[in-house]
């Protein structure tokens, strides 16, 4: 559709005018459009007149968007804009950065390269305020103000407004009051700041580990603790189907306690056993009313702005509460609990539950959950402590990088490939899978009926520029696209709450649950084989291989410790699975077998125990750099945004941000990030995290930081330094005094804004 729009110049016609037209120290807009409605897949184009800029003045693109919704609900990349055929990219935005910060404590990628993000809301104001996705520093979500000072034209100018989501997103995109804006340019942005003078602070890992606290059980399933300056009591209460809730053994349910002290925190066990002859919730809360000593709130690894939030996140099953000099915190330790797990904090309290707890008939659970006291309000001392107790520090060997095999990289010379690998510096690499089975990507028992051909090629090639890589192909365990799957894995049918296949998004993306003896679990087993030894591979990279898009399944077989209940009369509305505790014996099984024949990497952090236990090293994805503290209760490793990198300086930026979360990086863009030189992630690995920070990661290894400081290990190792400019270039000869004093050696760094190093432990 195109519109033809005659426009005029408002507000400037009621002063006396400069020699160009413009009124002076004011600005002038030209209306482009009002509002216009554009389809999923669909584009408007319209056509407008401006008037020459005045020298002195920027022009500025002016215009709401959002999603159309009844309420709101995040966003996605929906809007492209192309100005007299240039598309306008991101980082053309006046009004907002690459990444902004919500009300909930997560991070937002504003734009991936000419794709805007737009919230779906029912108008252009809702966004604004709303406590989870509301932005911080006042800025407004549907409004977008971007720079075109040099594609605007004098006279006719066409502009196209592309609807760019996925085509599962079938919300009609709304963009209403555009208009031109001729204004006086924006101050500049600062420059960086320069290398720190004066004093740095000290950096080391701690090595008494321990707290200095005093725990006791009290009547009522309460627990007194009391450390440093701080005295707090941690109540539990329990539902019951009377309903009620209660602090101990009751007509429905037997309870008993135990806890274990130790240095860094108290460990609790809950011991329940249903005393009836039917299924029975039991939710089981834990709280400790901080009162007006909470200053900072972290639910799930987010800072709480408003002192308030709720999170269902096993991957980080922690709340933390600060006070002004000191901290607690609540993790959930077994595996049912950490699956369940809900972490929040309201009116000066911290807590943790489990809202879905349902046993079978006489039938006994336990609950381990831990308590841990911090003599500093810092969330980064807290999860260390909780990462020692959920044994994540081990080692990281390398890094990773995506390499697609076939036609497109076929095309590369071996200059291109052995530069690709070299400046990128893995130890693992991983080729895909291929829309190669029906037009569809082969996930699944899919994969067993492609050619591996381009597999073995690629391989054989790269091998031959790289030797010290470590080859990997794609797996994927709940997904698979074939048409007669439903028929021959009718017991493995992952379902939703209708009854209906869960699915990826898409009809022939259908969801399995593998299992120890069942159809699916026996079929989907064999891609394993055809990577280890058809194409003779090094080793699996597992995606999603905790659940994929379906956290529950609604049919049998029944977890046995899983259901929905009515928060008000505390009855069991009806029973479902995890999908992990229902696949856990199976998918633990595989890996070992994976790692008794080479190497396994994985999308997403274990959930239970003995996947934990382990310790493959797994990433998580950053489509939301916040997404980083998912990681923090295992391998600290963000994976590349794949939304917003389009060059080595934008995967340098992530990294350079993933350090914020106490986080290392591993490549994913292969297309759109050809290095051109080798940066910080060549002296990232091997990596033992000893300790996450903001800004640094402490490994045994080596320290990779952003921060100034001096940096050692308490100890008298001597150190190789590595410093890398803002463009991830590293810097020869770069000044780092390396002292030693009382048998300890420390090495300072001053960096400037932008900067990053690595310091190796000799």
């Amino acid at each position: 559709m195109i519109r033809r729009l005659c426009t005029f110049l408002v507000g400037v016609l009621v002063v006396s005018l400069a020699g160009s037209g413009i009124a002076k120290g004011r600005a002038a807009s030209v209306p482009v459009f009002d509002e216009l409605e554009v389809a999923q897949g669909q584009e408007t184009t319209l056509t407008f007149d401006a008037p020459p800029v005045p020298e002195g003045r920027q022009a500025v693109l002016r215009l709401k968007a959002r999603l159309h919704s009844d309420k709101v609900a995040g966003y996605t990349q929906a809007m492209r804009l192309v100005l007299n055929g240039q598309r306008l990219s991101g980082n053309r935005l006046l009004n907002k950065k690459l990444r902004e910060t919500s009300r909930s404590g997560r991070v937002h990628s504003m734009y991936a390269g000419d794709r805007m993000s737009i919230f779906y809301s029912p108008d252009f104001d809702a966004p604004n305020n709303n406590i989870y996705y509301g932005l911080l520093d006042d800025v407004i979500p549907c409004l977008f103000e971007l720079d075109v000072t040099d594609v605007i034209e004098e006279g006719a100018n066409e502009l196209i407004v592309q609807h760019t989501s996925d085509e599962r997103i079938k919300n009609a995109l709304h963009v209403g009051q555009g208009e031109l804006v001729l204004q006086v340019p924006l101050p500049p942005e600062s420059a960086k700041a320069g290398p720190p003078t004066g004093p740095i602070p000290t950096y080391a890992p701690r090595h008494d580990l321990r707290t200095a606290y005093v725990a006791k059980c009290l009547p009522d399933a309460k627990i007194a603790l009391t450390f440093g300056s701080a005295e707090v009591i941690v109540e539990s209460r329990f539902s019951t189907p009377k309903p009620a809730w209660v602090h101990g053994s009751n007509d429905y349910f037997k309870h008993s306690r135990r806890i274990e002290q130790r240095g860094e925190g108290v460990v609790v066990y809950d011991t329940f056993t249903n005393l009836t002859d039917n299924n029975l919730g039991i939710m089981h809360r834990h709280q400790a009313n901080m009162g007006d000593t909470l200053q900072n709130l972290w639910v799930a690894g987010l800072k709480q702005t408003g002192g308030t939030g709720q999170a269902s996140v096993p991957a980080n099953c922690t709340t933390f509460g600060a006070a002004e000099t000191w901290g607690l915190g609540f993790i959930a330790s077994d595996d049912v609990f950490r699956v369940h797990s809900t972490n929040y904090g309201v009116n000066g309290s911290i807590g943790l539950a489990d809202n879905n707890l349902v046993l079978p008939p006489r039938a006994t659970y336990t609950a381990k959950w831990i308590v841990v006291p911090v003599e500093s309000p810092d969330y980064f001392r807290f999860i260390n402590t909780a990462r020692r107790f959920m044994d994540a520090n081990f080692l990281i060997d390398g890094g990773f990088v995506f390499l697609r095999a076939g036609k497109l990289t076929d095309a590369w010379s071996d200059t291109q490939v052995k530069n690709y690998l070299e400046y990128k510096n893995p130890k693992y690499v991983c080729a895909s899978i291929h829309s190669d089975y029906q037009g569809r990507y082969s996930h699944g028992t899919a994969f067993q009926q492609v050619d591996h051909e381009r597999y073995l090629k690629s391989f054989a090639r790269w091998q031959g520029l790289y030797p010290q890589g470590n080859w990997l192909v794609y797996f994927h365990c709940f997904l698979d696209v074939t048409d007669d799957g439903p028929r021959l894995y009718a017991d493995a049918r992952t379902l939703r709450s209708d009854g209906k296949q869960a699915d990826y998004g898409k009809e022939h993306q259908r969801l399995y649950l593998p299992m120890t003896g069942n159809t699916y679990g026996a079929a989907v087993r064999k891609n394993v084989d055809i990577i280890l030894d058809k194409i003779d591979a090094d080793g699996v990279y597992w995606d999603e291989h905790e659940y994929s898009s379906a956290q529950y399944h609604y049919g049998e077989p029944w977890d046995r410790f899983t259901g929905d209940i009515d928060r008000k009369t505390m009855q069991v509305r009806g029973l479902k699975s995890s999908v992990t505790l229902l696949t856990e014996d199976w998918r633990v099984n595989l890996a070992q077998y994976i790692q008794s024949r080479g190497s396994l990497i994985g999308n997403g952090v274990p959930f239970t125990r003995a996947m934990v236990e382990l310790h493959f090293p797994c990433f998580v994805e950053t489509g939301s750099i916040t997404n980083c503290t998912l990681a923090h209760l295992y391998s600290p490793i963000a994976l590349g945004d794949h939304l917003t990198e389009r060059s080595q300086q934008d995967a340098y930026e992530t990294m350079f941000a993933a350090l914020d979360y106490g986080c290392v990086y591993h490549w994913y863009n292969d297309m759109n990030v050809t290095p051109t030189h080798k940066t910080l992630t060549s002296h990232m690995f091997p990596i033992t995290p000893l300790e996450l920070h903001q800004g640094f990661v402490i490994g045994a290894e080596r320290i990779i930081t952003k921060v100034s400081g001096k940096f050692g290990w308490g100890d008298g190792s001597r150190h190789e330094v590595h410093v890398y400019n803002g463009q991830g270039v590293e810097v020869e000869d770069f000044d780092a005094p390396f002292t030693e004093k009382n048998g300890q050696t420390w090495t300072e760094l001053r960096l400037a804004e932008g900067w990053s190093a690595a310091i190796l432990r000799k």
